[in-house]
């Protein structure tokens, strides 16, 4: 038989090497967190380490830091660089770089194992290596006393580490490497025993080759499965043999999630649940180049996966998925999941975000995005440990038979029982925030909030049959109800009967205001019927009797309970109508906007009370406090709607009263109009008026901008001329009158194009008018009647007289101007018909061009004759002697000095 002493003894250091080890975190861009005795976790800010992505630390037993280190550096737990802790051979953009693994048995010596990676051609890859510090040199803070010891040339950026069994104490540490060169394709499992590291492997080779050598490797907390992420090259999963160190029984994990369906997601940060039979991964967008830096083009997911389901690939839920960078996820003490968060490869944010109850399928493992706010920036990686360190815990809590928890919240005055299994011959050892407790059974009645632990020992001599149950108890504050009594008035203003009440009326009395506080209302003190029907609830004045309140806390459910009285008034306020308005100008369609204010003003100066009025669009909602309106208030019917006043004496109903709101017309008139004065007719007078649209002018009143005040004014000046009209109820509107200048014409020129093709006249007219022209021949007959353009063409040789009109305002026709057209024949017939018998200059006469002179050649420029243009013209005979048919040639020298030549034809 062995001696169960000892056997306690055991057990009670590997309860310890189980705990606090991984207390203290530093991560990121010196951020930091620390998980403290009694379950809280608070902020660390005095690390020095800064690191991209790899990182790990470590602390004893009791949850005090020992050291830490990015891979390179090694900081002691007064946060000064170790005596040879420098250029060891991790790197901050190795995804993990570091794990710190204790020697078994043996508290000052301490393992750190280094991955690194490769950034670029001129930075050596330097492998897999360890380096050892000693805590019991430099008075206990530690020294690097060998660094750098090779164990693999090449190693991809991944390392974990599990217990390999409790007897021993023995840790395998793992990494994954090609099995020659190259590729990766093999697992190298490293023994740490009491006697110090291994260094021949156990080593395990698959025929699936991997390129891409970043992502996460972790083992279970139980140490039976091995999960790889490794970015571009796709996510597996392996069993383990702690027994043996063995990797075996490789199998893909599909990521069938992808943003917008096309944009691949690759994996990087993997943890297990605590009870091993969930696996999480964070997954992400793998931009462009050109976007490595744009927040905006990053996607990132929380993903789970059901190690239990035949079909891991197909059990996939998506967690979270937004707009993120990647980042590591690793379990901590308390059982929650941490996520670092990031917004780009060189940008990280101050946030870690958290799976609460990660032992739980989908949303109810409770995940929170951005939870946890850090004064510094977290970054891609989380440090790693020791997975055993986070064993499964048995749910000590047991509130429903599906879902785990760790955490339990209870209102103050509460007791709660935790419960352990029942083991016969087992000892029960509880503590609160790590200060043993008295109690020895398997249950605990807990009456105050604390770090709650449970450690159970079977006594068979099986250090692996040990059990641990944790609770982190939570007692919150039962808020403050209040007695009150809400006062409604009469629907019929009879006394007695049925009124309807709004109960929610009186809530912030009930709740003191508090914010984050709710009612419900009961009809019984034991408070088990509920009333529903709160915002009409029907209370009878006859038969009164109380309302019981239940104020709880929506976020802790915690509560305290009130007594609500009601009470029905009867007062009567007679109906009142505000100050009407008048229609808006521009849209006159009977809707304006009432400055309920100002109707409370009136209302209160009419009763002579100063009581608060609340306004609805109905009695129901007046009665049940319910749609209230708004200070301005635009009416839906047009020029009269009826709104109701609810008068409040401190949350008690006064009464309430009808408002009638109305709605005045404008004047019925045309805004605006114009017309014209002639100026050629001052100083006469021409009429103007206020243009009333079909009622008596004599119902209005007007005032015009001249100063005058009756319906129509006299005026012979143009401007702009303003009346305002007023009807009976006060009602006002503008009609402005422009009137705008006409006048007779002025010509100014009239230009002649003539002894061409198309002769030509053209008038230049000036005048405030609009204009038209006409031209009539010498004998006063219409040749071109008023017409819009001032030009005539075609014009016949010929004399005209030019006239212009104003058709604007008919202001008049100008005196008839006259003008001649000069032109010249192209043929004629002196054979005495009275038809053509003579040849003749046109348009020219005493008044216009007399001492024009004409002369006739014959084809051989032989002068036949000289004409003078006042008189009859050519009649084809030379001395008495008929020339013949022939064509013949002139120049005319005008008296405006022009000159033309041409020909013309004589024919008989």
């Amino acid at each position: 038989m062995k001696n169960p002493l000892i056997i306690l003894a055991f057990f009670s250091t590997i309860f310890c090497f189980a705990q606090k080890e991984a207390s203290n975190w530093y991560f990121g861009d010196n951020a930091g967190i620390s998980f403290n005795p009694d379950g809280t976790v608070t902020e660390l800010i005095n690390g020095k380490l800064s690191t991209i992505e790899g990182c790990t630390t470590i602390s004893d037993a009791n949850g005090e830091l020992l050291f830490y280190t990015d891979g390179v550096t090694v900081w002691n737990k007064n946060h000064t660089m170790m005596p040879n802790g420098f250029g060891l051979f991790g790197d901050p953009s190795s995804t993990q770089s570091a794990i710190v693994v204790p020697k078994p048995k043996d508290p000052n010596i301490y393992y750190i194992f280094t991955v690194d990676t490769s950034t670029s051609n001129s930075d050596v890859n330097y492998g897999f290596n360890y380096s050892l510090v000693d805590l019991s040199l430099n008075g206990g803070l530690g020294n690097v006393t060998l660094k750098n010891d090779n164990l693999l040339e090449e190693s991809s950026e991944k390392v974990t580490a599990v217990l390999k069994d409790c007897l021993t104490q023995s840790i395998w540490v793992i990494t994954y490497a090609p099995l020659i060169t190259g590729q990766f394709n093999t697992f190298y499992a490293y023994e740490v025993s009491s006697t110090g590291l291994n260094t021949v492997p156990i080593i395990s080779t698959f025929s699936t080759f991997i390129d891409d050598a970043r992502g996460y490797l972790k083992l279970s907390p139980d140490g039976t499965k091995l999960v790889s992420a490794n970015a571009s090259s796709g996510l597996y999963i392996y069993d383990f043999d702690k027994n043996t160190g063995m990797v075996s029984n490789e199998t893909p994990i599909a990521i069938n999630f992808s943003h917008n369906g096309f944009s691949r997601q690759i994996p990087y940060g993997v943890e297990f649940s605590q009870n091993n039979e969930l696996l999480y991964i964070t997954t992400y967008l793998e931009t462009d180049s050109d976007d490595q830096n744009n927040s905006s083009a990053q996607y990132g997911a929380l993903l789970q996966y059901n190690l239990t389901s035949p079909n891991i690939s197909a059990s996939e839920i998506v967690i979270d998925d937004r707009v993120t960078y990647r980042g590591g996820l690793q379990l901590g003490p308390n059982g929650k999941i941490y996520r670092a968060m990031n917004a780009t490869y060189r940008q990280g944010l101050p946030y870690l975000s958290v799976i609460n109850a990660p032992n739980n399928i989908g949303a109810a493992c409770n995940y929170t995005n951005n939870s946890f706010q850090l004064s510094n920036n977290s970054r891609q990686g989380l440090p790693p440990f020791i997975t055993s360190f986070f064993s499964e815990k048995i749910d000590i809590i047991r509130k429903t038979s599906t879902i785990e928890s760790t955490e339990l919240f209870l209102c103050d005055g509460d007791t709660y029982t935790l419960k352990s299994d029942v083991i016969p011959g087992a000892t029960y050892t509880w503590s609160r925030n790590d200060v043993p407790l008295s109690e020895t059974s398997p249950n605990l009645e807990v009456t105050e909030d604390g770090f709650y632990k449970v450690f159970i020992d079977p006594n068979t001599g099986d250090c692996d049959s040990t059990f641990e149950g944790v609770a982190f108890v939570t007692y919150n504050r039962n808020p403050v109800a209040y007695d009150y009594t809400l006062t409604q008035c009469d629907e019929d203003t009879v006394v007695g009967g049925f009124t309807r009440f709004n109960l929610n009326e009186a809530t912030s009395y009930l709740t003191g205001n508090v914010t984050g506080l709710l009612v419900k209302f009961y009809r019984d003190i034991a408070l088990t019927d509920e009333i529903t029907n709160i915002n009409s609830y029907s209370f009878n004045a006859d038969n009164p009797r109380p309302i019981y309140t239940k104020v709880f806390d929506e976020k802790t459910g915690c509560y305290d309970t009130s007594l609500l009285s009601l009470n029905v008034t009867t007062t009567q306020i007679a109906d009142f109508t505000p100050t009407p308005l008048c229609d808006e100008l521009d849209s006159e369609d009977g809707i304006n906007a009432f400055n309920l204010d100002t109707v409370t003003s009136e209302i209160q100066a009419t009763y002579n009370f100063l009581y608060a009025i609340t306004y609805y669009k109905t009695f129901d909602d007046a009665l049940f406090e319910q749609n209230s309106l708004n200070t301005t208030f635009t009416n839906t019917n047009p020029y009269s709607q009826t709104i109701y006043a609810r008068v409040e004496n401190a949350n008690s109903c006064f009464g309430i009263l009808k408002v009638i709101l109305t709605v005045n017309k404008l004047p019925n008139i045309n805004p605006s109009s114009s017309t014209y004065y002639c100026l050629n007719k001052f100083p006469e007078t021409i009429n103007i008026n206020a243009d009333i649209i079909n009622s008596d002018p004599t119902n209005y009143t007007y005032y015009w901008s001249t100063g005058d005040s009756t319906y129509n004014i006299e005026i012979n000046q143009v401007g702009t001329y303003t009346v305002t009209v007023t009807n009976a109820n006060g009602c006002s509107k503008d009609k402005i009158i422009t009137v705008q200048a006409s006048n007779i014409a002025t010509i100014d020129d009239i230009v002649i194009k003539d002894a061409s093709q198309n002769n030509t006249v053209t008038v230049l007219a000036s005048g405030e008018g609009t204009y038209e022209y006409r031209l009539l021949d010498e004998n006063n007959s219409v040749y071109a009647d008023f017409q819009s353009s001032n030009i005539f063409e075609n014009v016949k040789p010929g004399f005209y007289s030019v006239s212009v009109k104003d058709i604007k305002n008919n202001c008049g026709t100008t005196q008839p101007f006259k003008i001649s057209v000069i032109g010249f024949p192209k043929v004629f017939t002196p054979n005495g018909d009275g038809y053509n018998d003579t040849w003749q200059v046109y348009g020219v006469s005493s008044m216009f061009q007399p001492n024009t002179k004409v002369y006739i050649f014959d084809r051989y420029g032989k002068l036949i004759k000289e004409l003078t243009p006042l008189g009859e013209g050519w009649n084809g005979l030379l001395n008495g002697r008929q020339l013949p048919v022939d064509d013949y040639w002139f120049s005319v020298k005008l008296q405006d000095g022009r000159i033309y030549k041409n020909h013309f034809t004589l024919k008989r």
